[in-house]
């Protein structure tokens, strides 16, 4: 009676259980469940054709999902099929996975979903596998998804790179910023220069890429001319998160300039201010907000960069292109009697890049995604301490940025299966 419980909660199509043995193997408790064969009859491994006869078989020993604190693993006949289409192969089984690690398709889902919020090593500890075979399965079902994800009805991709570990190492990170489903990470690969991008378009499709209207990216030139190869019909938008950063560059050397002419007494309420000045007016409050006060009133040149910083970010809030170039010549004409040479050069890299900076008025884009993307990358890498694998941190990247990626369902596909 006991075994026709088990045989029940397994749900194991075709099989029994007849035989629970109990025991102890390096301090853990393990069950062992022999299941038998309901009826006859083999499926091909390759061609999926029901065969009468079996070829041979040879016992099996696989690990399934924990069995309250016991390691529980099934043990069971495998069979092997001479099939006329496809020659000798191993049977198929609904519970057994092709390949990879010994474990039933339930347990390397339910490893595959506590690796979104949990260590490689604490899944390890807590499912009683090693952690080599953890990052396994992991990494096995985040390449079939990859393989199999749909890339149809994309519109408009963005780029960006990020930098990895010292010297000049970058990797290029291509998403998807309109779709079926929404903003999602497509690709990620070394470098970012022109030829990098080939791989990239190679797995993406030309078909796909000649439907792409617009690309949103920093002013690298390796990536305008990649897209522009590949993409005929593309528009090119400028992020304007990097636009602002170059800004912000040029308000920093303006207070380093304030600083060294200043005097010792204002030196010293310049020093330490730098991350006060450099944040937006709205975001800084309290006592940061009397410090930025009085760090304003005490340089007029430091006044005027700051004010002009602060007025620069309306100019994509315009729709229509004339009153945003509008904008633009009004705020070029208020540094003309302004002593901020690195203002004016900020102003003619912008002037050269106008087009694509006003390309947002035609095309209204989610631009944050790209940078919410490059930052949740450089966690993802520091939380791991570095990964020695660089193919599956750039499949953890891409779950980590894709939302139904890292959407945890632990026990859907578990309860499917055995149903």
């Amino acid at each position: 009676m006991q075994k026709n419980y088990l045989t029940e909660l397994l749900g194991f199509q075709g099989f029994r259980v007849v035989k629970v043995e109990k025991m102890q193997v390096d301090g853990q408790s393990e069950v062992i469940m022999e299941l038998k064969r309901k009826k006859v009859g083999y499926v091909c491994g390759g061609c999926h054709r029901i065969m009468r006869s079996a070829y041979d078989s040879s016992w099996q020993q696989i690990q399934h999902l924990g069995l309250w604190q016991h390691r529980t693993f099934l043990r069971f006949k495998h069979y092997r099929v001479n099939c006329p289409s496809c020659g000798i192969k191993t049977e198929a089984l609904d519970f057994v996975g092709i390949r990879g690690p010994r474990v039933t398709r339930m347990l390397s889902h339910m490893v595959t979903e506590l690796c979104k919020v949990m260590t490689i090593k604490s899944v390890a500890l807590l499912e009683g596998l090693s952690r080599d075979t953890v990052k396994a399965i992991d990494k096995l079902a985040l390449q079939k998804i990859q393989e199999s994800r749909c890339m149809d009805g994309i519109t408009t991709l963005g780029v960006d790179e990020i930098s990895v570990g010292k010297g000049q190492n970058y990797m290029h990170l291509v998403s998807a910023l309109e779709g079926p489903r929404g903003p999602e990470m497509l690709y990620i690969g070394k470098g970012r220069k022109e030829k990098d991008l080939k791989k990239f378009w190679k797995w993406f499709g030309k078909e796909r890429a000649l439907n792409v209207t617009y690309a949103v990216m920093d002013m690298w030139k390796g990536f305008i001319k990649s897209f522009k190869a590949n993409c005929p019909k593309v528009e090119i938008i400028y992020d304007k998160f990097h636009i602002i950063s170059h800004l912000l560059e040029a308000l920093n050397k303006v207070r380093k300039n304030v600083l060294q002419t200043a005097e010792e007494e204002l030196r010293e309420e310049l020093t330490g201010k730098k991350f006060i000045l450099l944040s937006r007016c709205a975001h800084v409050r309290g006592k940061a907000r009397e410090a930025l006060s009085l760090l304003l009133g005490s340089s007029k040149r430091l006044f005027k960069a700051y004010m002009l910083k602060e007025s620069f970010g309306h100019l994509w809030e315009y729709k229509s292109k004339t009153c945003a170039r509008r904008f633009f010549k009004n705020w070029v004409d208020s540094l003309k009697w302004s002593r901020l040479p690195s203002y004016k050069k900020f102003a003619s890299m912008v002037e050269k890049h106008l087009d694509g900076i006003l390309a947002c008025c035609d095309k209204k884009v989610s631009l944050g995604y790209i940078e919410a993307s490059n930052l949740k990358a450089r966690n993802i890498i520091r939380r791991a301490y570095g990964y020695r694998d660089r193919e599956y941190m750039n499949l953890k990247i891409i779950q980590g940025c894709t939302h139904w990626m890292i959407q945890f369902r632990p026990w859907e596909f578990t309860h499917t299966m055995s149903s």
